[in-house]
């Protein structure tokens, strides 16, 4: 897993248990269908800050479709 890979998954699981999902973790982020669809947009608002960055947001977005 690649750094900024890492770094978006971890402040989605961050943000997901601040919104009051203490279950959350680096695995069911990806599967579980709640915690992906917050994610997801997590993820859309954060395009358009840079290619590298742009790159993982879509190819997580693809993996979570």
């Amino acid at each position: 897993m690649n750094d900024i890979r890492k770094k978006l998954i971890a402040a989605g699981v961050k943000n997901l248990k601040a919104f009051g999902y203490p279950h959350v973790d680096e695995f069911n982020i990806l599967t579980d269908q709640i915690y992906k669809a917050f994610f997801r947009s997590m993820l859309e608002e954060n395009l358009g800050n840079g290619a590298a960055i742009d790159a993982e947001i879509n190819h997580l977005l693809k993996e979570t479709a």
